[in-house]
Formats: C-alpha cells, structure tokens, sequence
C-alpha cells in the first residue's frame, strides 16, 4: 500500500478533523499494538487512559523509574490535557508556552527518585499523549466522543512527537539537521526547540506535524516530497 502524497485529501479550510488519520488504520493498531490488553478496547475512556498509553511508550527509556516518578509524570500530563480541553489555546504561540510548561514540570520528578529524567522523554510522553487523544477523537468522531474533545481545531497546534524512527527518517530522508548526536530521550530542551523549529521551516502550509507522524508510520513509506519544502 504505498501511497503517494497527492492520494491524501485536500486541506479544506472547513475541515474539523485532520484529513491524513485513516480511521480503519488505528482501529487495528489499537488491536495490534498496544503492550496492555486492556487497553485494545474501542474507545479508550478517560485521559488517564490516554496519558496510560503515552507513558507506555517511554517508560522504556527510562531506568529505574520509582512509582512516584512515574505518578509525576502522568499526572503533570493528566492536567495539561484537562486544561487543554476545558479552555484550548487561541494560538500556537499560547500552546507552546504550555507545551513548555509541561515538559519543565515533567521535569521535576527527577527530584523524586533515582531515575534521571531528561527533556527528551518528557516531549514523548506529552506529545504521544495528545497523539493518542487526537486519535481517539478522530477514529470516533460523531459517535462516541467520550474524551470531549474541543471542534476548533486545537490539534492543528499539536507537535509532531520524536523518536528515533521519526528523527532517522527526516534527517536522512529529508535533510534535517541533527541537533546532536544523543539519542532522542537524552534530548536537552534545546535540541527539542531546534528540531520543531525545522519542522516548522519546513512543512507545507497545508500539513500539520501531527500529519507527518502519521504518514510515516501508517503509509509504509510514503515520499513526504509533497509536505517538505
């Protein structure tokens, strides 16, 4: 199934939803892919269901991690995602200075154990999470939309999540620069501004990172010639 670009839908400036999330896709990913049974089910619930999933995809990366370090984290992200729904951001300079807050107050549980916790995985954590929000919104939308996901377009502002998968290909593939040869869950804040920065440079007006994410992972290698300038 591989896809060129021009296959995807054309942005429409009434669109509600991202036209790239390919429903039938996550409906199997979510019976594919997910590390905990309970999780399979259709739709997933709650935020702290959401946040449960991002976290599954870091944790790894992170040694030692002591359950207070790990309530933190969830937490922080927990209550960024609620604030998010109950009063979304007018602009993307607005999400981004929560964005920031978010991954800084992640940050602290590194005070509450042993393991170290580095601006790299907190980006992960945050950014999969509202990947996975979104999805959720999307693969339901207009029949079970238990999340409350907001109509106004706040994904739109929503960073694209790094991983080394992510990093390789447009570093290799799309001639980004690396910001630093550590990997990806070692990332300081910098690396992680520097890179979005590029993203951000480089993307076509009518794509969105959360797009990028998607047409990586679900389009078996799909030339992103049409979304990079």
């Amino acid at each position: 199934d591989h896809r060129d670009l021009h296959s995807f839908p054309t942005r429409r400036s009434s669109d509600l939803m991202l036209p790239n999330i390919d429903q039938a896709l996550y409906v199997r990913f979510k019976c594919e892919g997910y590390r905990k049974k309970k999780y399979k089910r259709a739709p997933v619930l709650s935020v702290d269901e959401i946040v449960q999933l991002g976290y599954l995809d870091v944790n790894r990366t992170i040694m030692g991690i002591e359950p207070k370090q790990s309530g933190w984290l969830k937490q922080t992200v927990v209550t960024f995602i609620n604030n998010l729904l109950a009063s979304p951001p007018e602009n993307q300079q607005r999400f981004d200075l929560l964005h920031d807050e978010c991954c800084q107050k992640c940050l602290e549980a590194d005070a509450l154990g042993k393991a170290s916790i580095h601006y790299g995985q907190t980006q992960k954590l945050l950014n999969m999470s509202l990947k996975y929000l979104y999805n959720e919104f999307a693969a339901y939308y207009g029949k079970l939309n238990h999340c409350r996901f907001p109509d106004n377009n706040v994904e739109h502002f929503f960073h694209l999540p790094i991983d080394s998968q992510i990093r390789d290909h447009l570093v290799t593939k799309c001639s980004f620069t690396d910001p630093t040869p550590l990997p990806w869950s070692r990332w300081a804040r910098s690396h992680y501004v520097s890179f979005q920065a590029q993203v951000r440079k480089r993307i076509s007006s009518e794509y969105k990172p959360l797009e990028i994410d998607h047409i990586l992972w679900n389009t078996q290698g799909a030339s992103l010639g049409g979304v990079m300038r």
